[in-house]
């Protein structure tokens, strides 16, 4: 009887998973396509964001580790790579700020 309602709620969990990855596909882009003209910062954010990806993809170099193939390892590195890169971008933004609010 417990397994029964165990797979039931294995399947609702699934359900609602589906309508959660769903539905925060579908908004967005509704929302980009009623007003692109607000949507223009998110874009550029989002461009930023892919070639910070791609920059960090280039230069990381998959040296392969033991039980993960040579692309896992390319991607981990170029994860940590533009987490490193994101990372001193925030510092630079940050310290700009603060520099700008000194000079005015």
């Amino acid at each position: 009887m417990s397994e029964n309602l165990i797979n039931i709620a294995i399947y609702v969990t699934y359900g609602l998973l589906a309508i959660a990855v769903l539905t925060s596909i579908v908004f967005p882009i509704i929302h980009f396509a009623k007003d692109f003209s607000k949507a223009r910062g998110t874009l550029i954010g989002l461009a930023v964001l892919v070639v910070v990806l791609l920059v960090a993809y280039i230069l990381s170099t998959g040296e392969p580790y033991e039980g993960v193939s040579a692309m896992a390892s390319r991607w981990i590195s170029a994860g940590i790579t533009s987490v490193f890169i994101l990372a001193g971008l925030a510092i630079v933004a940050a310290v700009f700020t603060e520099v700008v609010k000194v000079i005015r």
